[in-house]
């Protein structure tokens, strides 16, 4: 199994195997766990609205250094301005990468070949694509344990798989098949109660 993401329109939908959560696009909805929906719509909009930002803030740059470049070269409080607030968009207009960063993590949805014995997750990429990272269980390492051998610690991460971060829902109810989510976590320690 390749180690990296791939796009998820480079695997078989055969080899996908069937989605084993509860998402509304496959017709499966729980509404006894409707937080990873809510998740993953807020990772969407999140994702769309800091793109959006960052276009902006890239847009204004030239315009605002233009408009007022007449002005700061005569008045050198204006040259500051005109620094400062272009120091700031392009500060701003690099959220998207920090964003893809931490919204790498996020698994929107976790599909299962039983007969390879292979999960599949899914995940958004930088234009919201979709990107698929395959593995077998025996590659998924408890984030905790991770950090017990690490001195850099990954807080944002329930797993880890080929030492990539993964924001796993561990509450059962979010999953159609209870022996397979049994199976996912198996590696991990899931505290009594958690949810």
């Amino acid at each position: 199994l390749p180690k990296a993401f791939a796009p998820l329109k480079s695997i078989s939908v055969d080899d996908l195997g069937p989605s084993i959560m509860y998402r509304i696009e496959n017709g499966k909805c729980s509404p006894a766990n409707p937080t990873h929906l809510t998740m993953k719509k807020g990772v969407v909009s999140a994702k769309f609205l800091s793109l959006s930002s960052s276009a902006l803030g890239l847009f204004m740059v030239p315009v605002l250094s233009q408009y007022l470049w007449d002005a700061a070269v005569e008045e050198p409080a204006v040259m500051t301005f005109v620094i400062v607030s272009n120091a700031i968009f392009i500060v701003l207009s690099l959220t998207p990468l920090l964003l893809q960063f931490l919204v790498k993590r996020f698994v929107v949805d976790i599909r299962y070949n039983a007969d390879t014995k292979v999960f599949t997750t899914i995940h958004y990429g930088f234009f919201l694509n979709k990107n698929a990272l395959r593995f077998r269980i025996e590659d998924l390492i408890d984030a905790n344990e991770v950090m017990k051998k690490s001195k850099v610690h990954f807080p944002l991460a329930t797993a880890f798989v080929y030492g990539r971060p993964l924001l796993l829902s561990l509450d059962e109810k979010s999953y159609t098949n209870i022996d397979i989510f049994r199976k996912l976590t198996k590696n991990i320690d899931i505290p009594p109660h958690s949810d």
